[in-house]
């Protein structure tokens, strides 16, 4: 029994040796950079979510403070329904088409047009809607093809943060956002 306790003593003895010697070692290689004693710039942080066709949907809906325009979202792209009041007569007119994400923008190509009913082709209108249609800051149509522009700021001023626009897969039902913001 005194051998093994002899032992046991002899390898905790060479336990605490090693011990000793790997913090001795790991305290004297230590290198350190030299700061210019500012604290480094934060980087800033993204969030990145995704959002359904009903969500997006609601979240213009109900963001929105023009009550002329209606948003609708599903898989098979975007409609935005436009009651207008001219000359004392209320004009109902619709857009349709597919949203893409270009740069700071949200292009939505139009595909079906309707002011009021009327039998006219696409291009025609479309140059009477882009006269006729008053558009909030944020929103234009765009004068080389037929497509809504949409200003990722917009959402910023409606929302309060800085979005951005990733990709939009609305016939799978998800929109990809990014708030870029330091944390």
């Amino acid at each position: 029994m005194k051998k093994n306790i002899w032992m046991i003593l002899f390898f905790v003895l060479l336990a605490v040796n090693i011990a000793v010697i790997i913090i001795a070692v790991s305290f004297f290689n230590q290198s350190y950079e030299q700061t210019s004693g500012e604290a480094p710039p934060e980087e800033p942080q993204e969030l990145e979510f995704i959002l359904t066709n009903s969500t997006v949907e609601t979240l213009i809906n109900d963001n929105i403070p023009y009550d002329e325009f209606t948003v609708n979202i599903n898989t098979e792209g975007i409609t935005v329904d436009i009651e207008q009041k001219v000359l004392g007569f209320s004009i109902n007119s619709s857009i349709s088409g597919e949203p893409v994400v270009s740069g700071n923008n949200i292009i939505i190509h139009l595909t079906d047009l309707n002011l009021a009913g009327l039998p006219l082709s696409e291009d025609a209108l479309y140059t009477a809607l882009r006269k006729l249609v008053d558009l909030p800051d944020g929103i234009a149509m765009s004068e080389t093809e037929r497509a809504l522009v949409i200003d990722m700021s917009l959402f910023e001023q409606y929302f309060g943060v800085e979005l951005q626009a990733d990709k939009i897969d609305y016939e799978n039902n998800a929109w990809y956002f990014s708030v870029n913001n330091t944390f």
